[in-house]
């Protein structure tokens, strides 16, 4: 036999032997839990990471199960009714996990400290500031000079009380100086047609969703809220520029209830970051505009500690509440 010829066989061998041994303990279809609505970031990020997975698990499938709401905790509470025996995920906010406990009249239904385990970290999106074109601004500094001479005037779109939009625009406000009414929307989608149309002026929104309207000319990029400049629009300057320290994006990891075996744990940290690992699935996400994020359980772990101190003395400075 070839040389090469020997060491492909030899590959196919292994993976034959590989193959199995981890699909024999997956006993019963996987349910994904989605915390949003059909369609989106993160709903395409699951169906990625199912059909992608699925065809390795022995016969069995990842099931994704859409179940929004309750500011993601519907999905919440779906994971930990579920037997802990490996077989249930769900993908999370991570300003939920970080935010959410410190974040005065928040609800939680489900105590992410105890009731959630951080299972590996996916993906972060960059997030800009956008205007609608009706808007008399093109910069973060003309949009305050404008804001503070026309008090109450400008408007900004958020997703829900306590929602990273909801976090930032607070935030913005706060640290410039001016005042804007919140408007609240379902999704991302709607906010960002009312911005368009020009019943709201302002959203932070997540680069995927409005890169495309850009290049159209149907919105404004203002600014972004990331720590480096963007390549795909690497002539819009930054937050931080004009408000220093003022920076967030947007990420989503996977999570299991407690109680789940640390085996399990283990066993989906690798197996997700094997697949996030291909060329090809790099490839996708690179053009989708994610950055990859997963690493280690511990690392997630601290990921979310690290958002919870960044936003803590924020929250404490601009008064934000959970209830407006």
């Amino acid at each position: 036999m070839p040389k090469l010829a020997r060491r492909d066989a030899l590959i196919l061998s292994a993976a034959a032997l590989t193959a199995p041994a981890l699909a024999q303990t997956v006993t019963q279809n996987v349910r994904l839990i989605v915390p949003f609505a059909p369609g989106g970031t993160v709903d395409l990020l699951a169906r990625i990471l199912a059909e992608g997975i699925t065809p390795g698990l022995g016969g069995r499938s990842i099931v994704v199960e859409n179940r929004s709401g309750a500011g993601t905790f519907i999905a919440m509470q779906a994971l930990v009714q579920a037997p802990p025996d490996g077989h249930t995920l769900a993908i999370a906010a991570n300003s939920v996990l970080g935010t959410a406990p410190i974040l005065p009249g928040a609800v939680m239904t489900v105590d992410v400290d105890r009731a959630l385990v951080p299972v590996v970290n996916l993906i972060r999106v960059p997030v800009l500031l956008v205007a609608g074109p009706h808007t008399p601004f093109a910069t973060l500094a003309e949009l305050i000079a404008f804001a503070r001479a026309h008090p109450g005037r400008l408007n900004i779109g958020h997703t829900g009380m306590g929602s990273m939009t909801h976090l930032t625009a607070s935030r913005l406000a706060h640290e410039a100086g001016i005042r804007m009414e919140l408007i609240q929307y379902r999704g991302g989608t709607p906010a960002l047609l009312d911005v368009m149309s020009g019943h709201c002026d302002l959203y932070f929104s997540l680069l995927p969703e409005s890169l495309p309207f850009i290049r159209e000319g149907r919105l404004r990029p203002i600014a972004f809220a990331s720590a480096e400049r963007n390549p795909h629009l690497p002539e819009v300057p930054l937050l931080q520029d004009d408000l220093p320290g003022f920076t967030t994006d947007v990420a989503y990891g996977l999570v299991m209830a407690a109680g789940t075996p640390p085996a399990w744990i283990g066993f989906w940290n690798r197996t997700i970051a094997a697949f996030m690992d291909r060329p090809e699935v790099k490839a996708r996400m690179e053009g989708l505009l994610w950055i990859q994020a997963h690493g280690t359980p511990e690392a997630y772990r601290q990921e979310i500690q690290a958002i919870r101190a960044a936003w803590a003395p924020v929250i404490r400075a601009a008064g934000i509440r959970a209830g407006g």
